[in-house]
């Protein structure tokens, strides 16, 4: 039986991200007044971070639960309030960088909840300890580690995901990771750590994972797709556009994965393949930028001054759920690849992304899952990998 939650918002709703702090006591006093009749709390450690849900969604408190590791401390660093059923008021959300706290209205869609938590502990960890947050997945072989950064819907998950299924191979998260340049100093080396106990993943995976139908199937989900009428990409009566076979609800499915681009489930690490498939950090040994398009090199070795460069302009085409939808299929800008970073401080991140290549050699390439295949990108990693 599929355990599937439908949100009003199925993708990020409009932000304003730096309000000051009258105007939000405002807009927070307009949240507590929703939730005092009814409200969930839960406290989260985000890499000793601590930042406390205070919300009446019970689906994003389910999620928030399985998603992070329980937060020990009675002091709070940062606090979300998650008003939902307010009259009159448009699905929001609001950041107030003096207090390092967010509200949302009118939003169940536990995505940006989930962001915005991970880029308020960013902004602590980065001022208070010389922690640098990236949007990127990583995992290691034969214990040596890469991160992949990338905008939405270049490939960063299933390269990921290809090198966990190898001998050897582990994942250590999918979406976020943690690197203590303080501790690099003392070691001589960086290592990247995850914060998350799940994985919030795109179910589109599913089309070339097939056996990710069972995982999926025993897991949480958000919006999948239950009504063959509800599906973008039928092809006649009984044809699927993704793939060119026969639509699963013909098939005999009661509901597809990958009939919309931003349905997800949050999946434990360890139900993937195994507790012995993950790690909870990797030393660093190499840095992956991905780009698709039709014109570039298949793959670049970048030095410092380009690799800034490229993720500084952060170049990318808007996929579904990762902006406004009337962005949707048109070039947008994510600085640094990496929209949940609520106090951008562009010479704090080029530092941090300079230091990682030049100061702790780390080795930059781009590479292009445009031009080929993904089994052609899988060994170009592999390749430098083993050159690290």
């Amino acid at each position: 039986m599929l355990d599937n939650y439908v949100t009003a918002s199925t993708s990020r709703v409009k932000s304003d991200k730096n309000v000051p702090r009258g105007k939000f006591e405002e807009l927070k006093k307009t949240a507590k007044k929703k939730l005092s009749s009814k409200a969930f709390h839960s406290k989260a450690n985000l890499n000793g971070v601590t930042i406390e849900f205070n919300g009446n969604s019970h689906h994003q408190y389910e999620f928030w639960k399985m998603n992070w590791f329980e937060g020990m401390k009675p002091s709070v660093d940062g606090r979300i309030f998650s008003a939902f059923g307010v009259e009159g008021v448009e699905p929001s959300a609001y950041y107030c960088p003096e207090t390092n706290e967010s509200v949302f209205f009118n939003t169940e869609y536990y995505g940006q909840c989930k962001s915005w938590a991970l880029g308020m502990a960013a902004a602590v960890l980065e001022r208070d300890f010389n922690t640098h947050s990236i949007h990127g997945a990583c995992a290691q072989v034969e214990g040596k580690g890469v991160i992949i950064v990338a905008p939405t819907g270049t490939g960063k998950t299933t390269q990921a995901f290809k090198l966990m299924e190898l001998p050897g191979g582990r994942v250590v998260g999918d979406d976020w990771v943690y690197i203590n340049h303080d501790e690099g100093e003392n070691q001589g080396y960086l290592v990247g750590r995850q914060p998350e106990k799940s994985l919030y993943m795109r179910t589109e995976t599913q089309k070339d994972k097939p056996w990710l139908r069972n995982t999926f199937d025993e897991s949480k989900c958000e919006n999948i797709v239950v009504n063959k009428k509800d599906c973008e990409f039928t092809d006649g009566d009984y044809g699927c556009k993704m793939t060119g076979n026969t639509c699963v609800f013909d098939d005999g499915n009661r509901w597809c994965y990958y009939a919309f681009g931003n349905s997800r489930a949050l999946v434990r690490r360890e139900d993937l393949l195994g507790a012995d498939k993950i790690a909870d950090d990797a030393r660093v040994d190499l840095l992956v930028l991905l780009r698709r398009d039709t014109t570039s090199p298949a793959a670049v070795r970048l030095d410092a001054d380009k690799a800034v460069e490229v993720l500084k302009k952060g170049e990318f085409m808007v996929r579904p759920g990762a902006g406004p939808k009337d962005m949707w299929g048109k070039l947008g800008s994510e600085p640094w690849y990496n929209p949940y970073l609520l106090r951008l401080d562009n010479s704090r991140q080029e530092q941090f992304f300079r230091d990682m290549i030049s100061k702790f050699g780390v080795k930059c390439l781009l590479l292009n899952t445009g031009v080929e295949s993904i089994e052609s990108t899988h060994k170009r990693i592999l390749k430098a990998l083993a050159s690290s």
